[in-house]
C-alpha cells in the first residue's frame, strides 16, 4: 500500500471542499454539510443496512464501493444517537476510504482486492452486499478511541490514521476552525465541548484536530496545554 503523507491528505480534502463550494456557488459555512459534499463532489450515496459483526467488533458503517454507497450499521443506531458527532465522523470516515484507498478501475472486479494480502480493507456482509471496512477499526470495540492514541503517530502510513485526517478536514477545515477556536479560551473543556458542538463533531476529534494545528496539547491527565512545549515546561517546573 503506497503511504500517503499528511499534508497530501490535507490538500486532497481540502480540494474536495473548494469543489464543493464551486459546485453550491457560495462559501463553506459550519457546520460543514458532508452529507452534500459526498453526493455533489464524490458521488456517493448513503443507506441504513444491517452490517455483520465478527465477535469483539462494533462496526459503524463500511463502503460498498460497487455500487457507491456509504453504509451505516442499522445496530449501532442508538450509539450514533448517544455520541453527538459520531454519525458524522463515521461518514468521514467512508468517504476517505473511498478518495484514499479505492482503485475505481477495479470496481468491476472485486476478486483483486480479496487477492491483496496487503489490502487495507476486510469485507463483512449487509443485506445490500458486501462492504469494506478498514481492518485496523474494524478489530477495536470503540473505534473512535483510535483518536487519542493517533497522537503521536501522525507520520505513521496507515490506514486508520489517514482516514482520521481526511475525515478531521472534512468536518473541520483549517481556516475555519482556527477562526472560531481563537474566539474562546481554549484551555477550558466547556469551551471545546461547546466548539465540538459547533461543528458537531465528537470531542475527541476536536481535541486531535486542535493538536494537528498546534492550537492546543491535552496530556494524559486531561490537563490542556497552550502546547506540547508548554506542558512539557510545567512538567520541569514540577507543576
Amino acid at each position: 500500500m503506497a503511504i500517503i503523507k499528511n499534508q497530501e491528505i490535507e490538500d486532497l480534502a481540502h480540494a474536495r471542499l473548494l469543489e464543493f463550494q464551486r459546485v453550491m456557488g457560495c462559501p463553506l459555512s459550519i457546520p460543514i454539510p458532508i452529507d452534500l459534499v459526498a453526493e455533489k463532489v464524490l458521488g456517493l450515496d448513503f443507506l441504513w443496512d444491517t452490517i455483520e459483526e465478527l465477535p469483539g467488533e462494533t462496526i459503524l458503517g463500511g463502503l460498498n464501493s460497487k455500487e457507491r454507497l456509504i453504509v451505516l450499521n442499522e445496530k449501532r443506531r442508538d450509539l450514533f444517537s448517544q455520541k453527538p458527532g459520531l454519525e458524522r465522523s463515521t461518514k468521514g470516515h467512508e468517504m476517505g476510504h473511498w478518495d484514499l484507498f479505492v482503485d475505481k478501475g477495479t470496481l468491476d472486479h472485486p476478486a483483486l482486492l480479496h487477492s491483496d494480502s496487503g489490502c487495507p480493507f476486510a469485507f463483512r456482509r449487509s443485506p445490500r452486499g458486501e462492504v469494506a471496512i478498514i481492518k485496523v477499526l474494524s478489530q477495536n470495540p470503540e473505534r473512535w478511541a483510535l483518536l487519542r492514541q493517533l497522537r503521536s503517530r501522525f507520520d505513521e502510513p496507515d490506514e486508520a490514521r489517514a482516514v482520521n485526517r481526511y475525515a478531521a478536514v472534512l468536518s473541520m477545515p483549517v481556516d475555519l476552525l482556527r477562526a472560531e477556536a481563537m474566539k474562546t479560551d481554549r484551555m477550558k473543556w466547556p469551551n471545546l465541548y461547546r466548539l465540538s458542538e459547533k461543528f458537531d463533531v465528537t470531542i475527541s476529534a476536536l481535541t486531535v484536530r486542535l493538536e494537528q494545528l498546534g492550537l492546543i496539547y491535552v496530556d494524559e491527565d486531561k490537563k490542556i496545554y497552550e502546547s506540547r512545549s508548554a506542558a512539557m515546561g510545567q512538567t520541569t517546573l514540577g507543576f
